[in-house]
C-alpha cells in the first residue's frame, strides 16, 4: 500500500485545508499524489457564501472535520518548481481538466507533510488545452500586502505561470495526455483524517509540563513550587508529578507529566482525532508534542519510555513551561486583567435576553451556546448577574443558570478554545505560550467521567519520531462494545 502524505494548503497566514494524499510516484523529479473522493480532511471554517481569498488575512478561521467534496484528483508537484499541476476527474473517474496552481512548497523533515503556500494566480486548462488565467484581480489586489508577496515576487510568480503555458501550448508533459486515464488501485482504502495542528508552546526553562487544568494553582501547604519538582523529574529524563506522595496519585488531586524540552524554539503540538461516541464530533485520541531535542538512543534505546499516566480532567488540560505555570491563575484564581465574562443559559434564555441584552456566545463548534456579555469590569459583571438572578427569583422561577467567570488564566485558556474542533486554545502566561485543552462535557461523561478514581487513566510516553523526541499521550478511541451472542 502506498505512503500517505498530508498536504497543508495555505493562503497568506491561514491554513485553508489539510488533506491526506496517497503517493503514486516519488523521485528526484518530484511527487505525484492522489486525492480520492470523500477523503476525510480538515477545512477552514469561513462564513457561508464566502471564499477565503476574499476574507481578511488576519481573521480567525478554525479548522473543522470535513471530506473532499469533488471527484478524484492527481497532483504533480515537480521538484524545485513554483507550481503544481492537478488532473481533475469526475466521480466516475473520467478526466475532466487540468489546473495549474502557482505555489511554493516546503516538505517536513520526516516527509509526512507538505506545506503548500498558494500564490493566488492560477491557470485553468481544458481537455483540448485551451487555457486562461484565473484570479488575476485577486492576485493583483494582494500584491504588496505584507502577508502575501511583493511586486518583484509577483513578477516571478507570473513568469512561472508563463513558463507553464509554453508546456500547455506545445502539449508537452504533463499536458500530453499522460495520467488522463489513471485509475487508482482498488486496494487503496480512504486514508485517515490527518493530524490536527494545535499550534506551538514555549518552554524557556527547558522543562515542559502536561497536566490537569483543575487545581493547577493549588498545592499542599509547605510544598515547593511545582516547577522545582518538575525540573528534578526532567533532569532524570521525565516523570509523573502528583500530590499523592508515596501512596500514588490522589483520585481527584493534581497531577502532570514533566519532560525536558528545547528552550530556544517553539514546540509544535498536534493531535490525532477519533469520533466521539457522544455526538460523533472529533475528539483527541493522541496528543503529541515535539520536544525539539534529538532522540537519545543511548539512554532510551528504541523507546517508547513510559512516564506515567494521566486522566482526562473534566476541567481540561494545560500544556506549557513548568516555571510559567507556577504563575497560572486557576479555577478559583484572580482575574488577570480585572475583567469577567457573564453568561446565562437554560429554559428562559431568550426571555432574559429581551430583558437584559446579551449576545450569543459560541463556546463549542456547532453548538447554540449561552447568551452573555464578554469583557465586563468585574464589579459590573457581578451587579448584572445579581439583577438577572433577582429577576429569575421574582419572575419565571427556576430554569436559568447565570455564571460570572473572572478572566483567570484557566478561563482565558478555555475561552481561547471556543469554536476550535477539539477546544484547544493558547494564551500567554509569564511571557510563554501555554496551550489549554478543553473537553466536551458530553464526551467526558460518556468515556472519562470516573477519571483516576475508576482507573480511567491513559499512558504518557517519550517516543522517537524521525530522530526527534516527542511527548505522546494516548487516549484510546472509543470502541463500541461487542453485542452479546444470541
Amino acid at each position: 500500500m502506498s505512503t500517505v502524505i498530508n498536504v497543508h494548503l495555505i493562503l497568506g497566514s491561514t491554513v485553508s485545508m489539510i488533506i491526506p494524499a496517497r503517493v503514486v510516484e516519488s523521485g528526484d523529479d518530484g511527487l505525484l499524489l492522489w486525492v480520492a473522493p470523500r477523503t476525510p480532511l480538515w477545512r477552514a471554517t469561513i462564513p457561508p457564501g464566502t471564499h477565503l481569498r476574499d476574507l481578511p488575512p488576519e481573521g480567525s478561521y478554525p479548522l473543522r472535520a470535513d471530506r473532499w467534496r469533488h471527484g478524484g484528483a492527481l497532483i504533480l508537484q515537480p521538484a524545485g518548481a513554483g507550481h503544481a499541476v492537478w488532473w481533475s476527474f469526475t466521480p466516475e473517474q473520467e478526466f475532466r481538466s487540468w489546473y495549474v496552481n502557482l505555489e511554493s512548497r516546503v516538505r517536513s523533515m520526516d516527509g509526512a507533510d507538505v506545506h503548500v503556500t498558494d500564490q493566488e494566480l492560477d491557470i485553468t486548462v481544458a481537455p483540448d488545452r485551451a487555457w486562461e488565467w484565473k484570479d488575476e484581480e485577486s492576485f493583483a489586489a494582494k500584491t504588496g500586502h505584507p502577508v502575501y508577496w511583493t511586486a518583484a515576487e509577483a513578477a516571478a510568480i507570473r513568469a512561472e505561470g508563463v513558463r507553464v503555458t509554453h508546456l500547455i501550448d506545445t502539449a508537452a508533459y504533463p499536458f500530453d495526455g499522460t495520467w488522463c486515464d489513471f485509475h487508482p488501485p482498488t486496494s487503496w482504502p480512504l486514508p485517515e483524517r490527518p493530524e490536527l495542528p494545535l499550534g506551538t508552546v514555549d518552554a524557556p526553562s527547558g522543562v515542559l509540563l502536561l497536566g490537569k487544568g483543575g487545581w493547577i494553582d493549588h498545592r499542599p501547604a509547605g510544598d515547593p513550587p511545582r516547577s522545582e519538582r518538575a525540573s528534578a523529574l526532567a533532569a532524570t529524563g521525565g516523570g509523573h508529578l502528583h500530590d499523592g506522595g508515596a501512596a500514588g496519585p490522589e483520585p481527584w488531586g493534581y497531577e502532570a507529566v514533566a519532560v525536558p524540552a528545547a528552550a530556544d524554539r517553539p514546540l509544535p503540538v498536534r493531535a490525532r482525532t477519533a469520533p466521539s461516541p457522544f455526538d460523533g464530533e472529533p475528539v483527541i485520541s493522541v496528543l503529541e508534542i515535539s520536544l525539539g531535542l534529538p532522540w537519545d538512543h543511548a539512554a532510551h534505546g528504541p523507546g517508547p519510555v513510559p512516564l506515567g499516566d494521566l486522566p482526562v480532567d473534566r476541567c481540561g488540560m494545560v500544556l506549557g513551561d513548568a516555571l510559567a505555570l507556577d504563575r497560572f491563575e486557576g479555577l478559583s484564581g484572580e482575574s488577570v486583567d480585572g475583567l469577567a465574562d457573564l453568561m446565562y443559559w437554560g429554559r428562559y434564555k431568550e426571555e432574559a435576553r429581551v430583558m437584559f441584552g446579551g449576545e450569543p456566545v459560541h463556546t463549542h463548534p456547532g453548538g447554540s451556546g449561552p447568551h452573555g456579555f464578554l469583557d465586563l469590569p468585574l464589579a459590573e459583571a457581578a451587579a448584572l448577574a445579581a439583577r438577572i438572578e433577582d429577576w429569575v427569583r421574582t419572575g419565571p422561577g427556576n430554569g436559568l443558570v447565570v455564571s460570572v467567570d473572572p478572566h483567570t488564566d484557566y478561563h482565558r485558556a478555555r475561552r481561547a478554545g471556543w469554536g476550535h474542533p477539539v477546544l484547544a486554545g493558547d494564551i500567554e502566561v509569564g511571557g510563554c505560550r501555554v496551550l489549554g485543552l478543553g473537553w466536551d462535557p458530553g464526551d467526558h461523561s460518556e468515556r472519562h467521567r470516573g477519571e483516576r478514581a475508576h482507573g480511567q487513566v491513559y499512558p504518557v510516553t517519550l517516543q522517537d519520531r524521525a530522530g526527534e523526541a516527542v511527548l505522546r499521550w494516548t487516549v484510546p478511541a472509543y470502541e463500541a462494545p461487542l453485542e452479546a451472542e444470541l
